[in-house]
């Protein structure tokens, strides 16, 4: 069972990248991001990857998986705005257990900012100790 869901969570990844339709803007928002970037070049590389990752699965998730400064950093290194350039969600924003559960809870931004709780957590995302 667990290896078929493995296989499930693959197939619905790749198809999700080959659906994804990037914009032709991100080649210039790299390329100009790195011309203009001065610090850790990790920093800059983090940045690039939320941006394909928020592409591909959303806004909300990305700013679940990051805290709020993290995500206005990437947004002033990459100079745009998430939200504006990123979907909202996806078919495969569930990947993310934090979106999952932000999504049971009357407001969403509750759950990103962390004002809010979910009992019984593991239970209602479907998660047991061998997922974490």
């Amino acid at each position: 069972m667990r290896k078929e869901l493995k296989e499930q969570r693959r197939l619905r990844w790749e198809s999700a990248l080959r659906d994804t339709e990037f914009p032709e803007t991100v080649d210039e928002i790299i390329k100009d991001a790195f011309d203009n970037y001065k610090g850790d070049l990790t920093v800059l590389e983090s940045a690039i990857g939320a941006l394909f990752l928020g592409l591909i699965i959303g806004w909300k998730p990305i700013v679940i998986i990051h805290s709020p400064r993290t995500v206005k950093r990437y947004e002033q290194i990459l100079s745009l705005n998430f939200k504006e350039f990123m979907p909202d969600e996806t078919d495969i924003s569930d990947r993310s257990k934090g979106y999952q559960l932000a999504m049971l809870l009357d407001n969403f931004w509750q759950g990103v900012t962390g004002n809010a709780t979910v009992e019984n957590r593991k239970i209602a995302i479907g998660l047991d100790d061998q997922d974490l």
